[in-house]
């Protein structure tokens, strides 16, 4: 049989993965990302990812740009992809390539129809550019740009980016974006979460408007937001919102959800309570959350006690399968 010669340069590239930062493999690294296929692109760009062979992110540019400059030799934008997470990993603090790759769309037929398929590289050219030499008000644009973008997940890094820059303008970006919405709760719900993390206290009472929003999915990021918020004026919000007794047990599944990564102790108490208010799945989804969280070790003999109080043999088992050494 008659070897395919694309395949074989592959395996002889995945085999150089162990010893990719020695002098006898570094060449050779640099060689596959000038390759004309992106397959051997694509491969070598996730090597220089897992190696942070810094040496290489000249090559990793011109390999990017080359790209950039012509799709069609990068169907899918596999390659791109690859190589901008790469410069990324790197610390490349030249905004140009990742500029470009923020503005680069790439359609392609997709049954039948023109697919934009370079929104992940969109996206992760938004993320790093934070990292960039790059002037604030030219950054800020570019992120003004790109939440009008037509890709969520651009949109959605565009918001987590924001709560890394700083300045004012960031911060009423974020407001003025979850309060005009988007057709994706995800987006609104990355926005209340950086606006958090940017003013932790000022941002509480912004966000807990959300619990009140029409739309069950607004208000499943509002309640999800703050759960993890690092105020203590947020649990009130999250106890207020819990206290209503037509809330749907998805709300309340998401609420436990959230406060599994909680940086607050009163939230274990919480979810302690949630134990002995709301048996089976909201039950077990507590239990799930509190041997989660931070405070795990902490509150594990109150666990233990609220589950045998219970008398559920159903969160008995699930409290020994978050802690086998209980057994």
């Amino acid at each position: 049989m008659k070897r395919d010669p694309l395949l074989e340069k592959l395996r002889k590239l995945e085999a150089l993965r162990a010893i990719a930062g020695s002098s006898e493999a570094l060449p050779l690294v640099r060689k596959a990302l000038h390759e004309r296929s992106s397959l051997l692109v694509e491969k070598a760009a996730s090597i220089v990812q897992e190696k942070e062979l810094a040496g290489l992110a000249p090559d990793v540019v011109a390999a990017f740009t080359r790209f950039l400059e012509h799709p069609s030799d990068d169907p899918g934008c596999r390659a791109k992809i690859a190589l901008a997470r790469a410069l990324s990993a790197l610390d490349h603090r030249d905004p140009e390539p990742f500029e470009r790759g923020a503005a680069h769309v790439q359609r392609e037929p997709v049954w039948g129809k023109l697919i934009d398929v370079a929104g992940p590289v969109r996206g992760i050219c938004v993320q790093a550019l934070i990292g960039c030499a790059i002037d604030h008000d030219r950054l800020l644009r570019l992120y003004v740009d790109r939440f009008a973008d037509d890709d969520k997940v651009v949109r959605t890094e565009v918001a987590a980016a924001l709560a890394q820059l700083g300045g004012t303008e960031s911060i009423l970006l974020l407001r003025l974006k979850a309060l005009a919405g988007d057709a994706e709760p995800e987006v609104v719900g990355q926005c209340l979460l950086s606006l958090l993390d940017r003013e932790p206290e000022e941002s509480v009472g912004f966000v807990a408007r959300f619990l009140d929003a029409p739309s069950d999915e607004l208000r499943f990021e509002a309640v999800s937001a703050l759960g993890q918020a690092r105020s203590a004026a947020a649990l009130p919000h999250v106890e207020r919102f819990w206290a209503d007794e037509r809330l749907s047990t998805d709300l309340r599944l998401a609420t436990v959800g959230a406060l599994a990564a909680s940086p607050r102790p009163e939230s274990s108490d919480f979810l302690l309570r949630a134990i002995g208010q709301y048996p089976g799945r909201i039950a077990e989804a507590a239990v799930a959350a509190a041997c989660a969280s931070r405070f795990a070790h902490s509150v594990r003999d109150r666990l233990r006690s609220a589950v045998a109080a219970s008398g559920d043999d159903g969160l008995a088992r699930a409290f020994e399968g978050h802690n086998p050494t209980d057994r």
